[in-house]
């Protein structure tokens, strides 16, 4: 997935996923008595962070030219 973008285009892709689950911390911390949200927003939240990883392990392995660092693809 991560292939087809140029590394410009990566970084800004990260950044944004950065900025998504900083901002899932945020609110799963203001709200952590309520279950309900939690099992409503928890697996979107995992999801984001995910492809947050993925997508800064695809950079890793460009800065560094060491293929088996490069995220799996789904």
């Amino acid at each position: 997935m991560y292939k087809a973008l140029s590394t410009p285009e990566l970084m800004a892709l990260q950044s944004k996923l950065y900025t998504a689950t900083e901002e899932a911390y945020r609110m799963a911390s203001l709200v952590l008595g309520n279950q309900d949200w939690v099992r409503r927003y928890r697996p979107l939240h995992t999801e984001v962070a995910r492809l947050f990883l993925e997508a800064g392990r695809e950079l890793l392995a460009r800065f560094s030219n060491t293929p088996e660092l490069v995220a799996p693809e789904h």
